[in-house]
């Protein structure tokens, strides 16, 4: 008796431990809102490509079965010792921030500095689930959440828990917020003031000091629990700022927005596009590694920043491949990816270095 009265506990901890973690959804009236929306229908938002996954199909690099157990222990495909970082701290940061430049914290997590803002896109720095120990990370994060300098601005791409941390959003608190239509509702929900939340629809701009972002197209779904799926939208990101003009892709499949986006916009003075998460399971969710290049191509860009990758294996191949087929790949073309270690300051000029091959 006393064990399953544990058990029942435990299992009610959890379960409202998950729900604080999955936020709120957009209320009955918001969806209503966006009714009007060509990319909103049957109340849920589209993507560019239909979002199928068949599990049937998931490549796995050991033996090719699926197995949600996967998620819940460390990776066979993980690194076997610990990832080079430079840690940072509060005193790490410049008081000014940089005209230009960028620290790589890991997997999608960003610090830019553009024109003396410093801007945070898709902040996570624990693991990628409601529930701590799943989805666990390669290793620590280099900055804490107790040291993080001041931010200007939070960007986030999508709510998926590897880019939307209920911890970190609450730290930064007293950003300014630019969020895909929806996702305000579960910042609202931990605490940030609605005064400082924008919530951009494809095509919608947010201007102010000198700063222009404009929300963009993606092939990608959205989703934190059982029944939110696609209830807020995707988001990719074209920052202008003075003479710099930067493309943020987000979580996308390949998708003939690149060329268009390229065609209006490009080229860009950087381009951060997501490298991992590939998978024959859900083909148009993720770049496979040559298409990474074929959007770079499509952006009329050169300068390459890798990201979702080196944190968490989301798709069952191992950590260092598809940094080596994007790598190999570049080199067929004038493309040059741009690969700092985490927490190291970085900026064009940066030589950045093959680190993950390192013994």
């Amino acid at each position: 008796m006393t064990f399953l009265l544990l058990l029942i506990l435990f299992i009610i901890g959890c379960a409202l431990y998950a729900k604080r973690e999955i936020g709120d959804m957009p209320s009955p009236d918001e969806l209503k809102s966006y009714e009007s929306l060509p990319y909103f229908h049957n109340g849920t938002f589209q993507s560019i490509r239909p979002q199928e996954v068949d599990f049937k199909n998931v490549r796995n690099a050991k033996n090719n079965q699926f197995s949600f157990m996967h998620f819940f222990l460390k990776s066979k495909f993980a690194p076997e010792r610990p990832l080079p970082c430079e840690p940072l701290n509060r005193e790490s940061f410049a008081k000014q921030p940089e005209a230009f430049g960028f620290y790589w914290l890991g997997h999608s997590s960003v610090i830019l500095e553009l024109n003396g803002k410093r801007i945070f896109f898709d902040p996570v720095f624990e693991n990628a689930a409601p529930l701590p120990l799943l989805v666990p990370r390669y290793g620590d994060s280099p900055l804490s959440l107790t040291d993080l300098p001041p931010i200007d601005l939070v960007i986030i791409t999508h709510n998926h828990y590897d880019h939307l941390e209920r911890k970190a959003i609450q730290a930064l608190k007293d950003a300014l917020f630019v969020v895909p239509l929806g996702v305000g509702s579960a910042l609202r929900g931990w605490g940030v003031d609605p005064a400082h939340i924008t919530e951009l629809g494809w095509g919608e701009v947010a201007e102010g000091d000198g700063l222009t972002i404009m929300a963009e197209r993606t092939s990608h779904f959205s989703g934190r629990g059982l029944s939110d799926k696609n209830k807020t939208l995707c988001n990719s990101y074209i920052l202008q700022s003075g003479e710099k003009r930067i493309f943020w892709a987000g979580d996308t499949g390949y998708a003939s927005h690149f060329a268009e986006i390229g065609a209006q916009y490009g080229p860009f003075d950087l381009v951060a596009l997501e490298i991992d998460g590939w998978n024959t399971g859900w083909r148009n969710t993720h770049l496979f590694p040559h298409e990474v290049i074929q959007a770079m191509q499509d952006l009329k860009s050169v300068n390459l920043l890798p990201v979702h990758w080196g944190v968490f294996d989301l798709a069952f191949h191992p950590w260092t491949e598809s940094i080596e087929m994007v790598m190999n790949e570049a080199q067929k073309t004038d493309i040059r990816p741009i690969t700092p270690i985490m927490g190291q300051w970085t900026d064009l000029n940066t030589e950045t270095t093959d680190w993950w091959r390192t013994k």
